[in-house]
């Protein structure tokens, strides 16, 4: 099982629109960044976290046509934006394909996009995802990949975070509950959100310190930095960092022991 990073970036992306790079120097292909998502594989089964904006050019850039299963965070949009880019994947394979998220998170894409989950009444549109309603703390199988929920605070909502085995993936969490961190207990690998990087006060997304000090609890052997704002260069986070913890980069691939393929 292998773990693709197809973006890294915040809500903005690297460059932001403009061409505004903030401290990331354009020259250095590590600093462009498209939004955070990850695509989870087996030699069987595909599960994609989050369906960003960038959607069409992750699928294409990895010529995948087809799809297990699609995990959702939370309903904002630079993580749910780009959901339509499935249609074409579930009309080719003539199925729905299976979406799995909290019931507000459900309820919230079915009010802004009906036609995702029911064909309208003048038989225009098909329907092209299925609901799956999961809670916090949920343990189930997409294919052959085991997937485990748990609550993240991201303060103006609540995300969820998904554990495959030994690897975790954690994106726009402010502050983790104990009942969450045991959740994490005996993790490798960790992919988590930074966007706060160095501001000491915490509003809706963890900075760098506090991640330290998660990662002095749970010891994972490496942890990835993602959702990475136009202040954060790579090279600089390098440097800035200990060998454990680490940013991640678009198209990064990790194995299940946390390597970089």
């Amino acid at each position: 099982m292998k773990v693709t990073i197809l973006g890294c970036g915040a809500s903005l992306g690297t460059p932001a629109g403009g061409g505004f790079w903030g401290k990331c120097d354009p020259d250095e292909p590590k600093n462009h960044r498209t939004r955070a998502s990850i695509l989870v594989q087996s030699e069987t089964t595909d599960v994609l976290v989050d369906t960003t904006v960038d959607l069409r050019t992750h699928l294409n850039r990895l010529n995948l046509k087809k799809m297990d299963g699609v995990l959702i965070s939370h309903a904002h949009s630079d993580h749910v934006n780009g959901v339509d880019d499935l249609k074409v994947i579930s009309y080719h394979s003539n199925k729905l394909i299976d979406i799995y998220s909290n019931s507000e998170t459900l309820e919230e894409m079915d009010r802004r996009w009906p036609y995702l989950f029911r064909p309208k009444a003048d038989g225009i549109y098909v329907e092209f995802l299925k609901k799956n309603p999961i809670g916090n703390y949920q343990k189930f199988r997409i294919g052959d990949i085991d997937i485990e929920s748990f609550e993240q605070d991201h303060k103006t909502c609540q995300s969820l975070g998904f554990r495959f085995g030994k690897l975790a993936y954690s994106v726009d969490v402010a502050d983790l509950n104990a009942q969450s961190l045991a959740a994490l207990h005996g993790i490798e690998t960790w992919i988590v959100d930074a966007a706060a990087y160095e501001k000491e006060a915490i509003l809706t997304h963890a900075n760098i310190q506090r991640i330290k000090k998660w990662v002095e609890i749970l010891k994972p052997k490496m942890t990835y930095l993602t959702v990475l704002t136009t202040h954060m260069d790579y090279h600089t986070l390098c440097a800035e960092l200990p060998p454990h913890i680490q940013p991640a980069y678009d198209g990064m691939v990790i194995d299940m022991e946390g390597n970089r393929r």
